[in-house]
């Protein structure tokens, strides 16, 4: 199981020569609520960003994710939803639970790398409430729903 935050920064090699490709910059969520790929920052400041499908990672280590060529990278589906940047972004949007009441701010995801089934969100109360009690961990079987300003935790798919 891995989050975000934990993913950001990893770099991405070429299995055969180990050169590098570039580093993980966000990740893309479908609308089943899976994370379906990474958005892949190459090295270099003009080149621009590229989409990785998850199933066609070779391999993965806690600091670093090979890839079989560069062919793997491609440009990324509309209708996906990116978590941390870009206009569809999820994070920072408020969690709501489906009876309206608000359960925090979305702070990170917790997925399964090798599914990218998402199997908890952490969220926050703000900066106070986190200092005191520490952010929370909504752990969930059913995908979101994403609705324009707001996602809604479903209790049932």
């Amino acid at each position: 199981m891995r989050t975000f935050q934990k993913v950001k920064g990893t770099p991405v090699f070429l299995l055969a020569d180990g050169s590098n490709i570039g580093k993980v910059s966000d990740l893309f969520v479908d609308d089943s609520g899976s994370v379906t790929g990474f958005w892949v920052a190459g090295r270099k400041w003009w080149q621009r960003r590229k989409f990785l499908r998850l199933d066609t990672i070779e391999k993965t280590e806690t600091a670093a994710i090979y890839i079989k060529s560069d062919a793997d990278l491609s440009f990324a589906p509309e209708a996906l939803f990116r978590f941390h940047d870009g206009k569809n972004h999820l994070f920072g949007k408020p969690l709501l639970t489906e009876d309206g009441a608000v359960t925090g701010l979305l702070e990170d995801v917790y997925f399964l790398d090798d599914l990218g089934t998402i199997v908890g969100y952490e969220v926050t109360n703000g900066f106070i409430s986190d200092f005191t009690e520490g952010r929370h961990v909504v752990k969930t079987d059913c995908p979101l729903r994403v609705e324009k300003d707001q996602l809604v935790l479903r209790t049932h798919s």
